[in-house]
């Protein structure tokens, strides 16, 4: 029993060593950062986390040196460093479903001549966590880690129609607001519009922007669902308009679609949740 005893007295010391603290200290901060809009002061972070900002500043130093946060040179402000990124990217491919779709994004760039891109909702909506890029005669250069808007790119409106309306709200409600303030008359996003897009996108089991976001690019994507049903990711082809079929018909959206079902199979989703 005394020995025991001993062996929870040490357990129980090492719990609270100052490198275990110090360290639950810098992932409490980290947290902190993630959980603001973008990059915020040190004030705002100091008093989230309840620390003094003279101690708070310390462990954001020590975090920005090692790449986990950065400093804005101009603001002072914090926010997530690319080491963050790389981390998440890391953790988010060893998602089942991730894996699955990685395994055919090579073939499908390849198939299409197209770029093709994977991307998963994230604490700012769709974001690409992996692009895939063929040889197009006009150069595409996706950066993962890029959020992508809902209503102006074919990934974003998939999320649009089968994310929880719970999900979506707060980035649609932006993203109306600063769409209409740039579209006058008939070219007004409207509740109707909206409900157009997703019955569409229903409808084809695909989504289609072109020249939205970008004016020179044309984009197809098709949903990759769980076993349960639900819209695990989107996966993407896009290309340079006019230098592609871009039809629902066409061959590029039919390999599109074709390798999006093979992955929903993959984890389990049946037909039902397929098309």
């Amino acid at each position: 029993m005394a020995s025991s005893g001993k062996a929870s007295k040490k357990k129980s010391a090492r719990a609270r060593s100052p490198g275990n603290s110090t360290i639950a200290t810098g992932a409490r901060l980290l947290g902190v950062v993630a959980g603001f809009d973008g990059p915020t002061t040190l004030t705002r972070i100091a008093a989230e986390s309840g620390m003094l900002p003279s101690r708070a500043y310390r462990y954001l130093r020590g975090l920005c040196d090692a790449g986990l946060l950065e400093q804005e040179s101009a603001s002072g402000r914090y926010d997530l460093g690319p080491e963050m990124l790389n981390l998440g990217l890391a953790a988010i491919s060893r998602i089942d479903p991730v894996r699955q779709a990685l395994a055919v994004l090579p073939r499908l760039a390849e198939e299409t001549g197209l770029a093709a891109l994977i991307s998963v909702w994230g604490s700012h909506g769709p974001t690409v966590i992996r692009c895939e890029h063929a040889n197009l005669m006009a150069p595409i250069r996706i950066r993962e880690g890029l959020v992508l808007p809902l209503l102006q790119t074919a990934a974003g409106n998939l999320f649009l129609t089968h994310e929880t309306p719970a999900m979506t709200a707060e980035l649609l409600a932006r993203e109306v607001e600063e769409w209409n303030a740039l579209h006058k008359g008939k070219n007004r996003m409207t509740p109707e519009k909206i409900e157009e897009i997703k019955s569409g996108v229903v409808k084809r089991d695909m989504a289609r922007t072109i020249g939205l976001r970008t004016p020179i690019h044309a984009n197809l994507a098709a949903p990759v669902f769980g076993h349960d049903g639900k819209l695990e990711l989107a996966i993407t082809v896009i290309g340079v308009k006019g230098t592609f079929n871009t039809a629902f018909s066409g061959p590029p959206a039919k390999t599109l679609l074709a390798a999006a079902r093979e992955v929903s199979h993959k984890l389990g989703a049946g037909e039902g949740a397929d098309g």
